[in-house]
């Protein structure tokens, strides 16, 4: 992703802008921010000020014409998609051939245990961490609206073969016994390319 700045990259799921600021800070000059809410985009503009357009819309229903992008990014937001399969085939329209698409997540990992104790962190550890961090910052605890996300999630080699389904290729790393994830995708090749 590194080697195409100049390139449209959106960022899907932006919410209060983390990782939109993070791709404006590293030099990439055009980054569309899409989120369902007005008011975390608006937040996002009031922090970063420029350097991105916001957009209100959905990854279900991307507003945008075929071959826009040359990256989509998904930071801690696919696992609150409704349809998973239709989110991605809207990546795949949206972007150009051989688009880059990165999606930093939860993950559900595949061996029973390890999916066992990233749950038990989930429901029991990250929202008493949570309510320590962040005492008398926020009303009641954000982390705690995790569990059910969690719950609904696919595997993570379940998720690497329907990004597979829509894009060309796709690699997944895992940290944390597999309870963080990054996939990495590659879009299918120009049609003028030899393969």
């Amino acid at each position: 992703m590194l080697r195409r700045r100049r390139d449209w990259v959106l960022d899907s799921g932006a919410g209060p802008g983390v990782s939109t600021s993070l791709l404006v800070e590293y030099g990439f000059e055009k980054v569309v921010a899409l989120d369902p809410s007005v008011k975390l985009l608006r937040f996002a503009r009031s922090k970063l000020g420029g350097g991105f357009e916001p957009v209100v819309g959905t990854a279900e229903c991307l507003p945008f014409k075929p071959h826009s992008f040359g990256a989509v990014l998904t930071c801690f937001s696919l696992r609150d998609v409704r349809d998973l399969a239709r989110s991605l085939q809207e990546f795949a329209q949206a972007g150009n051939p051989g688009c880059l698409l990165a999606i930093v997540d939860v993950g559900k990992p595949d061996a029973a245990l390890a999916r066992t104790l990233v749950g038990l962190y989930i429901r029991h550890v990250m929202p008493v961490l949570t309510r320590l961090l962040v005492r008398n910052r926020l009303v009641g605890n954000p982390f705690r609206m995790i569990v059910p996300t969690f719950d609904r999630l696919v595997t993570n080699q379940t998720l690497v073969a329907t990004v597979q389904e829509k894009f060309a290729s796709a690699k997944l790393a895992e940290s944390l016994l597999g309870g963080l994830i990054l996939i990495e995708g590659v879009g299918t090749a120009p049609l003028d390319s030899p393969d």
